[in-house]
């Protein structure tokens, strides 16, 4: 049909692009919101009404299987959690994110090279705003280099701005790997690299570091040649440089309360070990040396855990199995390879940071639900493909 495929080649693009660079450009998260609204979830909603079958390929996946089963526990879960959630108002989200999964979906199968192309576009822009912040903050406004960079626009937080950097460096590290290689191109994408990295360690923020050491060393394992050993012995030797002088920035604060929270956090999950306390029940995690209650487990997986129990716990870690099994046969595939190097930063920086995984669209969706989306579309897009070939 036209009207869909005019939807998929341009209406969605710009919804997903919209998704992707416009947090440090629109102040309100409201309207954030509000432009994700319409330029992904309505027009996939009508894209689906138009064309059933789009949804039904889509439902040929393991992997989107698995995350509209994870979705429905999560609407079931409201059945036993706490009474003053606004349930149906966080139904709505966990609808949003299926929308937005299918966004990524249908435009690959209209488009198949823009999401490659939009996320590389946006990590320029990333990369280039930071560089003009990094500018603006201790050149202009002449702040000390101890001093955390937060950003502007909806950017509130040095941690939640450093998932957003975090994710995009993980993508051009393993997009330098896996592209051809120009020499115009590699030094392109280093200097795209090195800025987002200069900006993350300017946040002080370490949850992105966890996450970045695990997608170095995975990189560096998968494709061990010259090129990569010196690649990886350069970025050794700047952290090294930058930790000989700015030690205490990382390790002032020491593990955080981490383990504390962590240990409070499970023992309110034997009280509700198979199904958890249910969607959106509030946490409440008291530190008596700090005389301060933290309302977030400081872990995706222990959150994961805390809401759904052991039951969404397991379809968590299954949908996290099949996205690695789809990456593992088809790790020649450009798309699936750099969205898989985002899923392994948003898993293991995950463990140590992560609230709201199920809300609206903010930063923590960079480390989960785009990844996920992005190996969802190339699992189906390929599934069709061999499809075809196959007939």
């Amino acid at each position: 049909m036209e009207a869909t495929k005019f939807i998929g080649s341009y209406v969605l693009p710009i919804g997903i692009l919209i998704f992707l660079t416009s947090l440090f450009i629109i102040e309100s998260r409201s309207s954030y919101h509000t432009l994700l609204y319409l330029s992904l979830s309505l027009p996939v909603i009508g894209m689906t009404i138009m064309q059933p079958s789009l949804f039904s390929t889509a439902l040929k996946s393991l992997s989107f299987k698995l995350v509209c089963l994870l979705c429905f526990f999560a609407a079931t879960s409201t059945f036993w959690n706490d009474p003053n959630v606004a349930d149906s108002r966080h139904i709505r989200y966990i609808i949003n994110i299926v929308l937005f999964i299918l966004a990524f979906v249908y435009t690959h199968s209209y488009r198949p090279q823009f999401i490659e192309k939009a996320l590389l576009l946006s990590a320029l822009v990333w990369g280039v705003y930071g560089l003009f912040e990094l500018y603006s903050f201790y050149y202009i406004q002449d702040q000390p280099l101890s001093m955390r960079i937060v950003g502007r626009g909806s950017l509130t937080n040095t941690l939640l701005t450093s998932h957003v950097y975090g994710a995009f460096a993980s993508f051009i590290a393993g997009y330098y790997l896996v592209k051809s290689k120009y020499v115009s191109l590699q030094i392109f994408l280093i200097f795209i690299l090195t800025t987002l990295l200069i900006f993350i360690i300017q946040t002080h923020s370490r949850t992105p570091l966890v996450g970045l050491c695990a997608v170095f060393a995975f990189l560096f394992m998968k494709h061990r040649n010259k090129q990569t050993t010196y690649f990886f012995i350069i970025l050794i030797l700047l952290f090294s440089t930058y930790l000989a002088f700015n030690i205490e920035l990382i390790t002032k604060r020491g593990l955080s309360y981490r383990p504390e929270i962590w240990a409070i956090a499970f023992k309110d999950i034997s009280l509700k070990p198979i199904f958890g306390h249910g969607l959106e029940s509030s946490m409440s995690f008291f530190i008596p040396s700090l005389q301060t209650a933290f309302s977030d487990s400081h872990n995706i997986h222990i959150a994961f855990l805390y809401s759904f129990g052991l039951t969404g716990f397991v379809i968590w870690l299954s949908l996290l199995g099949s996205l690695i099994n789809t990456y593992k046969n088809n790790a020649n595939n450009r798309l699936a390879s750099t969205g898989f190097s985002i899923l392994i930063f948003g898993f293991f920086a995950g463990m140590t940071e992560g609230g709201s995984f199920l809300g609206r669209p903010k930063e923590v969706w960079f480390l989960t639900w785009l990844p996920v989306a992005i190996l969802v579309a190339a699992e189906i897009h390929l599934y069709s493909k061999n499809s075809n070939e196959t007939n």
